[in-house]
């Protein structure tokens, strides 16, 4: 089963780009927290300081 996680880091920029690294974050969804890593990386590069964090899917707190 997947999970979604937000990937955030303090420096790092678009695969492919040139210039300046910035902070940034995307959405994914993964396995585990290693998985959902490692797939930030199919969009950006040169990730420094990531935090992975799982969300909570809202719908299954209320037991919809």
């Amino acid at each position: 089963m997947t999970k979604k996680y937000k990937v955030s880091w303090r420096k790092g920029r678009k695969r492919g780009a040139i210039g300046i690294s910035y902070p940034d974050s995307i959405t994914v969804e993964a396995k585990n927290p290693e998985e959902a890593h490692l797939k930030a990386y199919n969009t950006h590069e040169h990730l420094m300081f990531v935090r992975v964090t799982e969300i909570e899917n809202r719908d299954n707190e209320h037991g919809n």
